[in-house]
């Protein structure tokens, strides 16, 4: 199809933010079906991966749980990337507020896709609502090569080994995917969904997984400790996981019955590792900043215990003040922990997809993302210290 006969209008909620750049640039480099990009965000869209813009780009302002300020832009859309979501490991957890945005703004999107008569929706989960403790126990979790049906997602809540987050994104999920095959409010079709689980993702715009840890490297002269080097953990770039958006929307438009009602793991050949190697292979192709680990380690059952306690303290303050941390302590380590990769043979069947970046332009983009995010990172700190 050429871009003069391309004729589908696509909504991406949460499109200015990390994944849903990306989603963006694949759409206008890859997709000549499409005739018009619409963006739901709390923030105005701009093109901050410095793509080439040939299909015309709607940025809408609004909130997915104030459903009356965004319900215009669902008025003739084909299909729905809904990427929006509270991404927040903070310690106590903010439940309300990730119920609110992600669970009840999840529910909105569903709700207008039926008003509106959207066909197609595509959820991003993620692979963390899968992160239980191992044999039902302990303070870590141990998933080997397991596909969706046997690296099984929580039952309750108190089963997850990071709190909060993963628990919202189960529940949004479980919405998603039930409601393939409601009705469309016109009754002349249903709605196809499905729900796509990446792993942990690195890349350009990533404001969260790599800047933390040179946050923090940076505080210590370049250096990051070694901690729980057991554990191992797939990661994925984000234009992979892009790409298998962009893959879910072909299928459900033309091919639907082996992917709706069903949540389905992306990943590529990033390395499985330990945070420290991946630090140091993404650090490789970086020129501003170079992080080395320390020469030292800490015992992971030391470290356990430390942030046990840093956890109980902080719940005692809390009880008088508001005072919260970035991250869940205990949370983190499980992770660091954990020994975690998936097998994504559903993903290469039911959608047809496989990796388009290699590991080593992805790691390649990345590093120079995060040179320039580290650039404005110290520009920053320089402007704050002489004030």
């Amino acid at each position: 199809m050429s871009a003069e006969t391309a004729n589908d209008v696509i909504l991406i909620t949460g499109g200015s933010g990390f994944l849903g750049q990306h989603i963006v640039r694949l759409i206008e480099e890859r997709d000549l079906t499409v005739k018009e990009i619409r963006i739901v965000d709390l923030r105005p869209y701009e093109n901050r991966l410095n793509h080439s813009e040939k299909i015309k780009l709607v940025s809408i302002v609004g909130d997915i749980c104030d459903p009356l300020s965004i319900e215009y832009a669902f008025e003739g859309v084909d299909c729905v990337f809904h990427c929006a979501a509270n991404i927040n490991f903070q310690f106590p957890t903010a439940t309300d507020e990730l119920e609110r945005v992600n669970v009840t703004g999840t529910q909105n999107i569903i709700d207008l896709c039926i008003k509106y008569n959207v066909p197609n929706l595509i959820y991003t989960s993620t692979a963390l609502v899968t992160f239980i403790p191992c044999m039902g126990k302990g303070t870590f979790s141990i998933i080997v090569n397991q596909t969706e049906n046997k690296a099984k997602a929580a039952s309750c809540d108190s089963q997850f080994l990071i709190p909060g987050f993963p628990a919202s994104k189960l529940r949004a999920e479980k919405f998603v995917l039930s409601s393939y095959g409601r009705k469309l409010s016109n009754g002349k079709g249903h709605l196809k969904t499905v729900s796509l689980r990446p792993t942990l993702m690195y890349g350009e715009e990533d404001q969260r997984f790599f800047p933390t840890i040179m946050r923090f490297a940076d505080r210590w002269n370049g250096r990051i400790p070694r901690i729980a080097e057991t554990g191992k953990k797939q990661i994925t770039y984000v234009g992979n996981v892009a790409w298998a958006h962009l893959c879910a929307m072909e299928k459900l438009k033309n091919e639907p019955k082996n992917i709706v009602g069903i949540p389905i793991f992306i990943t590529d050949d990033s390395p499985i590792t330990d945070t420290v190697r991946l630090t140091q292979r993404i650090n490789v192709d970086m020129e501003t900043f170079k992080i080395k680990p320390t020469s030292w380690s800490i015992p992971y059952l030391l470290c356990y215990l430390i942030a046990m306690i840093i956890e109980v303290f902080i719940k005692v303050i809390n009880l008088f003040t508001n005072y919260h941390i970035e991250y869940c302590p205990c949370g983190m380590l499980a992770a660091a922990a954990s020994f975690v990769f998936y097998d994504r043979l559903r993903s290469s069947i039911a959608l047809e997809y496989e990796p388009i970046y290699s590991v080593n332009e992805g790691f390649s983009r990345s590093a120079k993302w995060y040179d320039l995010w580290y650039q404005q990172y110290k520009d920053k700190k320089l402007k704050e210290k002489q004030q």
